[in-house]
């Protein structure tokens, strides 16, 4: 049988996807799953070792007409685009793909779909994940219970790992005896400020060294604060499979609503998570992990900069001295 699944969203969509993989396998062994994935969130599932193929929607016209045909002349058993909203991209795949089963979003004019899911307004109290899930009970897939939610699958390259020890004698470091902490998300307002970083690295205790993650947009930032605070070491990733590494080797991590809190998640790590003040983002991508502590901007903020710089520093003074004790 012969699966194909689109995932076009961003890396945290991505890495909250990848449960539905290791189920479909359990139930349908002899099942080859394929992906449609975007240019840059792919590499989330790369070095899957139960995904067979994946196409990569990448918009440069060559490559995107190869992806197109290739496409066309493959026949698939099930099609599944589990986004519950509607996309240009959904539609036009829906298309596209041939399946003997199609199931995605209809529209109350479009019916592409064999089988249809339930949309967005009615996801409300739904996990991302419990939603990917959603997508797949035509073939006897529950919806887990959201306590029962499963954690994301991560793997990553042996170059990753190479770079992980790389950096790590590099920079006298051990595992498991380090703190990760992630400056950067996909909006400013989304993260911290530099005077609030400042202040944070002037007034917050680390038991153990502190290892700087960010976006390459952040790489000043990132050295300045360096600049300020020698102690701080910086971690110059690759690419997300390089954050893999050093989630999972890390102590604990403290990051703004990133991919990050999700990486933590696999590997269920103790994090310390700043979350905007929208209820219905945050039932959407809660951290899975009971090892997790959020603290929340105000109702309304779709950012975190309404917590007070009091909140802050608190709470990360709180969590240094639980992950203080090796865990």
């Amino acid at each position: 049988m012969d699966i194909c699944i689109t995932q076009l969203g961003t890396f945290g969509d991505m890495i909250l996807a990848t449960p539905i993989i290791k189920v479909l396998k359990h139930l349908y062994p002899q099942s080859k799953i394929h992906f449609i994935a975007g240019k840059r969130n792919h590499i989330v599932i790369k070095y899957h070792p139960l995904v067979n193929k994946i196409y990569v929607w990448d918009k440069n016209p060559i490559k995107l007409t190869q992806v197109l045909v290739s496409l066309k002349l493959k026949h698939f058993d099930y099609y599944i685009d589990p986004k519950d909203h509607f996309s240009r991209e959904s539609l036009f795949l829906s298309k596209i793909v041939n399946a003997k089963v199609k199931i995605g979003l209809n529209s109350s004019h479009r019916k592409n779909f064999h089988i249809t899911i339930p949309d967005e307004s009615q996801n409300t109290n739904l996990h991302f994940t419990q939603r990917v899930f959603q997508a797949f009970k035509e073939l006897q897939i529950n919806v887990p219970a959201d306590e029962e939610i499963p954690k994301p699958d991560l793997y990553y390259s042996d170059t990753s790992k190479h770079n992980l020890l790389d950096f790590l004698g590099k920079n006298n470091l051990s595992a498991n005896q380090y703190l990760v902490f992630n400056i950067s998300a996909s909006h400013p307002r989304k993260t911290f400020t530099q005077e609030t970083l400042k202040e944070i690295f002037t007034k917050c205790y680390f038991p153990i060294p502190v290892v700087l993650c960010f976006d390459k947009k952040d790489k000043n930032l990132a050295k300045k604060l360096q600049k300020l605070f020698p102690t701080i070491k910086l971690l110059f990733s690759r690419d997300i499979l390089d954050v893999f590494a050093f989630v999972e080797h890390s102590r604990a991590a403290i990051t703004p609503d990133t991919s990050i809190v999700h990486i933590a998640t696999a590997y269920n790590k103790p994090t310390l998570a700043f979350y905007s003040g929208l209820n219905n983002f945050f039932k959407k991508f809660h951290p899975n992990n009971s090892n997790a502590i959020v603290v929340r901007a105000r109702p309304g903020d779709f950012g975190i900069h309404s917590i007070p710089i009091s909140s802050i520093i608190s709470s990360i003074n709180h969590f240094s001295q639980q992950i203080k004790v090796v865990l």
